[in-house]
């Protein structure tokens, strides 16, 4: 299939879809795909500071939590 072909289908297929998370989770995803690198490197060191705040004041799940969370993704 040609890219024009592609972008046809895309288009309809986007023309079906009434689920507003979705929508918005392709604004999201055409918005990174699209945009200049939306993280400097200082917002990068920054988001990775908070990261290890988080981490040292006990904020984060186990991998066992984690993993029983990531098996009820979907299942609604």
């Amino acid at each position: 299939m040609d890219i024009q072909a592609e972008i046809n289908w895309i288009h309809q297929e986007i023309d079906k879809v009434k689920d507003p998370t979705f929508i918005e989770k392709l604004k999201q995803l055409l918005l990174a795909t699209t945009s200049p690198a939306a993280t400097s490197d200082a917002d990068y060191n920054i988001d990775i500071e908070k990261a290890l705040e988080a981490i040292e004041n006990g904020n984060f799940y186990s991998e066992e939590d984690a993993t029983a969370i990531s098996k009820k993704w979907g299942r609604k």
